[in-house]
């Protein structure tokens, strides 16, 4: 009895231990499941706030875009019409055979028909206009509207030269979906998402669909996945092909389904989508790929261009139309067998479109870094001018004055030259170095901007940070210190180009000398500066005084004005082609200052101006100086150390201009200008050893080569009231009669000192004493005075002649 009670307890104990082990599981399956609950609420309210936020914060992020100034043609604009006809494709403009649109042009027998593209440029507002543009030979003879009338200037729309957003390398161009045109959508939505209005972000059907269709066509010819879970893929997920990302890619597209309406959704993935990659410049969005390859805007898109965008989304890379123009023609064509199947184009014209060509331009150049060099001195202007944080600004334009004809010949030449020395000279590739600036003379705007050999280099930028010793760029301002100086000088001033030396107070000496250590005797002022001799200058330099030489660099705007060390005088002052650019622009623009300016206004999205980049002008040199100095930098393209390289210009131009070289041939500059550019071009090493190179045989090529093809106007200067004309014997500086065959007119103030009579062809004879050892005991007395500056030691010799003894 007492067994079966043992046996029955047992049994209920173990009843009851068998019922808490289940209880027990019970329960923990139940805190496993609310914790996988949990942990699935907390991860779904994470990708809910991430999609949300990021939605808001990036799809409709406008780039910070710069634009460059508009085209500009006139009558009497030195360009041809192959040139013209290049221009307008370069700005995406199309040939037709009839009567053109607006962004087309028909060519005739000696005219162009544009209707230009309606535009904004700064806070102002361009229409459309059609003109038609009569050439002559190589100029605009004249410009007509379609009333007949004449038309002073014709300008064409600027186009997106880059972005000022640098941080995450992207680029966009943003479109509100009412701007974007209704046939591209019905070709988008066909191809990529046909149920893109009815299903919840996921659509099964798409994918049973797209695999029967490539399975027909026995290729992938469409995808499965919306366009929902494609901008998801854009916005937030890594592009590894995982079930991990394919699961977050279907759960994030719902929610944004959730929480966006069709019309927001279409348009973030418009603005978003990936399809090309130029440099470090991922270009997004179909705008901003219309610019990219077709140079146009979107809405000037024909069908067949749509069907290339829109079939570039599924290998933007495999169907880039630059890179690999066979395989993104058979992409296209693809998509129009699907139009045509589908009933939006019939066979014929599906077979019509698939003829033509792909009509991409040929230049890569909306990424923005093909211009890094002058979009990075826009940058610094524009924080100059208070716009700092641009990221809280949303579509921030930045109306930009760089002429893209003008910078694709400033990058040529650039390239170009330095090539050709190298291979000339036997030195390895990318031995050389250089900048170019280029400036508007009658504004200071800057149209061009090379840092760097390379195009679209985003690096180092010499041009504005290349500080490096400018040579004989300098001797114009020694003459104008001189004209200035009210010591009775003039162009025919008699100079000594003979020896002299002086200790200086570290006890160095100082003996400058010419390239090829001979003299020439006295020569007139307006011969010392045209064959750029060293020791003429100086002596010139020497007796006006080292101080005021100085100031006067500060008043022509050099902002960091060097010591008053007689080195100055030859150029030992470091400078970058920027601040030499603005030197010689009060030379280039009749005695007028300005500050070079990259860009104009900065605007919203909304046209409001949120910055101004005022162009402020003094007058920093006397017109009656100037009409001087400017008649000197001629004759040095005439008849002085340029006229070798620039003969082949004539003198119709009135080209003006001088060389520079420095110490050891290291550096190669040369600064001129015409009646409406003013460019400067250095050439050097990094490394800054030697070149071998003077200003004319490196720097002054390449500025020949950049100016022919760029629409110059004379530099024509009107004489001024106070300014005469005297015929001068070049040999003697004194005035002679007109027959004296080695003479030439030159301009004296009328009131001036005038030099005096001789006969022609006669010498004068060289006075080392006097005029010498006065300068030079006033230049010793300052140097030995308490607070004389010290001179640090120089060369000897500074070699930057040529063979004729010029620099």
């Amino acid at each position: 009895m007492a067994l079966r009670r043992s046996r029955a307890t047992k049994k209920r104990r173990a009843k009851r231990r068998r019922g808490g082990a289940r209880v027990t599981m019970r329960r923990a399956a139940v805190a496993v499941v609310v914790l996988f609950i949990a942990v699935a609420a907390a991860a779904l309210a994470w990708f809910n706030h991430d999609l949300i936020q990021r939605f808001h914060d990036r799809h409709l992020a406008a780039p910070l875009h710069v634009y460059s100034r508009p085209l500009e043609w006139f009558p009497g604009t030195t360009v041809d019409k192959a040139r013209a006809v290049a221009s307008l494709r370069g700005i995406g403009y199309r040939e037709v055979s009839g009567n053109p649109g607006p962004g087309g042009f028909s060519i005739g027998a000696s005219h162009i028909d544009i209707v230009t593209r309606p535009f904004e440029y700064s806070d102002e507002r361009h229409p459309s206009r059609s003109a038609r543009v009569t050439f002559d030979g190589g100029f605009i003879r004249a410009i007509t509207g379609a009333d007949g009338g004449n038309m002073p200037v014709l300008l064409l729309d600027p186009v997106v030269i880059g972005s000022l957003a640098s941080s995450e390398h992207e680029d966009r161009k943003i479109l509100r979906l009412h701007q974007v045109p209704d046939r591209f959508l019905q070709v988008l939505l066909t191809v990529e998402d046909r149920n893109f209005m009815s299903h919840f972000g996921v659509d099964p059907l798409a994918i049973v669909r797209a695999m029967i269709s490539n399975l027909r066509s026995g290729r992938i010819t469409q995808g499965g996945s919306t366009i929902s879970q494609q901008l998801v893929k854009n916005l937030y997920l890594d592009p590894a092909r995982t079930i991990s990302r394919k699961i977050r890619e279907a759960i994030y597209a719902v929610l944004l389904e959730w929480h966006f309406d069709k019309h927001q959704i279409l348009e973030a993935y418009i603005n978003e989508v990936f399809l090309a990659q130029a440099g470090n410049r991922a270009i997004h969005g179909f705008a901003l790929a219309s610019e990219y390859f077709f140079g146009r805007p979107l809405a000037q898109l024909e069908l067949q261009d749509y069907a290339l965008l829109v079939g570039m989304v599924k290998a933007p890379s495999a169907y880039n139309p630059r890179r690999n123009p066979e395989r993104a023609r058979e992409r296209r064509d693809v998509v129009l067998q699907v139009l045509a199947e589908e009933g939006l184009i019939d066979e014929a014209t599906r077979a019509e479109l698939a003829l033509r060509p792909l009509g991409v331009t040929d230049v890569e150049r909306a990424s923005g870094q093909s211009y890094a060099g002058f979009l990075d001195l826009v940058r610094r202007q524009v924080a100059r001018q208070g716009v700092e944080d641009t990221s809280t600004i949303r579509e921030l334009r930045v109306w930009s004055t760089m002429d893209p004809a003008i910078q694709h010949a400033a990058e040529g030449a650039l390239a170009r030259g330095l090539a050709r020395i190298e291979g000339e000279r036997g030195m390895a590739d990318g031995t050389l170095q250089g900048a170019v600036v280029v400036l508007r003379a009658e504004n200071g705007q800057v149209v061009a901007l090379a840092g760097d050999r390379r195009p679209g280099y985003d690096g180092f930028n010499r041009a504005l940070e290349a500080r490096r010793p400018v040579g004989s760029l300098l001797k114009p301002v020694i003459a104008l210190t001189a004209l200035e100086s009210g010591g009775g000088y003039h162009l025919a001033s008699p100079v000594a180009d003979v020896p002299f030396s002086m200790t200086l107070k570290t006890g160095a000496t100082w003996a400058p000398s010419n390239y090829d250590n001979e003299f020439h005797g006295v020569v007139p002022m307006l011969v010392a500066i045209s064959e750029s001799y060293n020791v003429a200058s100086a002596r010139l330099g020497v007796d006006v005084g080292v101080d005021p030489f100085v100031r006067r660099l500060a008043g022509l705007g050099l902002d960091s004005p060097p010591p008053a060390y007689p080195s100055a005088l030859l150029g030992a002052v470091e400078m970058s082609p920027l601040e030499v650019a603005r030197l010689y622009l009060p030379f280039a623009s009749g005695g007028l200052g300005f500050p070079p300016r990259a860009y104009v206004t900065a605007t919203d999205g909304k046209r409001r101006v949120l910055s101004r980049n005022p162009s402020s002008t003094s007058r920093l040199v006397d017109t009656d100086m100037h009409f001087l100095v400017h008649f000197a930098l001629r004759t040095v393209v005439d008849r002085g150390t340029a006229s070798r390289v620039l003969g082949d210009f004539g003198k119709a131009l009135r080209l003006a201009g001088k060389t520079g070289t420095t110490d050891d041939f290291r550096d190669s500059w040369f600064a001129g200008y015409s009646g409406n550019y003013i460019a400067v071009v250095w050439v050097g090493r990094d490394d800054n050893e030697p070149t071998g190179l003077s200003g004319s045989s490196g720097a002054l090529p390449i500025w020949r080569d950049l100016m022919r093809e760029l629409p110059l106007r004379p530099s024509v200067f009107d004489r001024p009231a106070n300014v005469q004309w005297h015929n001068v014997d070049l040999l003697s500086g004194y005035r002679v009669d007109s027959g004296c065959v080695t003479a030439m007119e030159v301009p004296f103030i009328a009131e001036g000192t005038l030099p005096p009579r001789g006969r022609c062809g006669s010498t004068r004879a060289v006075d080392t004493t006097t005029p010498v050892r006065s300068a030079l005991t006033r230049l010793l007395d300052r140097l030995f005075s308490p607070d004389a500056p010290t001179e640090p030691a120089q060369p000897s010799r500074p070699p930057d002649w040529n063979q004729s003894g010029r620099r």
